[in-house]
């Protein structure tokens, strides 16, 4: 056992929540640190969080679980800003719901952006189709597919790959939020809202207007 391990005083009984908290938090500083899963040592992990390593396996069956965990509370985050925006727009205008969720992406990034790159900039090793079906990413992917029904079901048609368009919509707004991130342009965030509402206009239309 490490000498912070030594140091830091066992949780009481019913309190592992707490440890995993911190595991999260230590990994999470670490990854903004060294950017990639493959470079994360639990054994740095433990360091950090003051425990000893074998502490790790009570809550996480490995290390990608541990990342995967550390990166669901981001997602998490992002996802629950994402559907307070589009509950604030009545219920019978999907497309707005859809376009405030999509500025709430925005402004998430803009507002977290330590936590908005540890999504995207942080190397994963690779894992079999299964296992990557339990991705944290799916909880965005899964939002914007229901937002995407709630349009058709409402008269709207998407015009591309039904089973792509959540990744469309997804990689798009990333995309322009990077360039609005490292470009040395002034940052204005109206020219976010300006592209997510392009990027609507151009993937939905109304089902009958090739009528």
């Amino acid at each position: 056992m490490t000498e912070s391990a030594a140091a830091r005083p066992r949780n009481p009984r019913g309190q592992g929540d707490r440890l995993r908290a911190e595991l999260l938090t230590a990994t999470e500083r670490l990854l903004e640190q060294v950017g990639s899963e493959d470079a994360l040592s639990l054994r740095a992990v433990a360091r950090e969080a003051g425990v000893a390593a074998p502490s790790i396996y009570r809550h996480f069956a490995d290390k990608t679980a541990l990342v995967w965990a550390t990166m669901q509370v981001s997602y998490e985050r992002l996802v629950e800003d994402m559907a307070a925006a589009g509950a604030l727009v009545p219920e019978g205008d999907p497309v707005a719901r859809l376009r405030a969720r999509l500025r709430a992406y925005c402004r998430y990034a803009i507002d977290h952006p330590a936590k908005y790159r540890l999504l995207y900039e942080t190397r994963q090793s690779p894992v079999g189709p299964e296992r990557l079906a339990q991705h944290p990413a799916g909880l965005l992917v899964r939002g914007l597919h229901d937002a995407l029904t709630a349009c058709e079901e409402a008269g709207w048609r998407v015009r591309c790959s039904r089973d792509e368009a959540p990744y469309v919509l997804w990689s798009a707004v990333h995309g322009r939020v990077m360039l609005w991130q490292v470009l040395p342009a002034a940052k204005n965030p109206e020219r976010l809202h300006r592209f997510v509402d392009d990027i609507l206009d151009l993937l939905l239309e109304r089902a009958d207007s090739r009528a």
